[in-house]
């Protein structure tokens, strides 16, 4: 009987998200659309247009969905301490800096469809990264999504 060993790394080199670019355009650009359908004409209507057009510039190019600088583009998962409670210490987020150790934090969600992982760095700072599932090898982010849950099945 062969048994699943979580004491491997898991390295995943992530690109941008175009699933979450796709989502978010479509988020910003049918409220645009029918807002005119939905309001009188006026001030308030403007205001909200260009409220939706702020919000979508802004987000459109978020590091949290793997664009600019301080995206995380590479996650480091050392296995000789998944299991444990402290595995938080074992992780190496990459971003256009460099390497930097960090803590994953409680506040991470893990979904059959989304991962938002959030770190607190060792060196000051926090960074989160969403995955949509195609950032990435699809079977690597499956080895992350099963150590994840794992781990937050053994310290509760």
């Amino acid at each position: 009987m062969s048994s699943n060993s979580f004491a491997g790394t898991v390295d995943l080199t992530l690109r941008p998200s175009m699933r979450a670019f796709k989502g978010l355009f479509w988020l910003h650009v049918l409220p645009i659309a029918l807002l005119p359908f939905a309001m009188e004409p006026g001030p308030a209507m403007w205001l909200l247009l260009v409220l939706f057009g702020a919000s979508w510039l802004g987000l459109r190019r978020h590091p949290v969905f793997g664009f600019g600088p301080r995206a995380l583009n590479r996650l480091l998962w050392h296995g000789d301490n998944a299991t444990e409670p402290a595995a938080g210490a074992a992780w190496v987020v990459y971003d256009a800096a460099g390497a930097h150790e960090a803590e994953l934090l409680g506040s991470s969600t893990v979904h059959p469809r989304i991962l938002i992982l959030n770190f607190r760095l060792k060196t000051g700072g926090r960074r989160s990264r969403v995955l949509l599932g195609d950032e990435a090898d699809p079977e690597l982010l499956r080895r992350l999504r099963a150590r994840l849950l794992l781990l937050r099945g053994q310290t509760g």
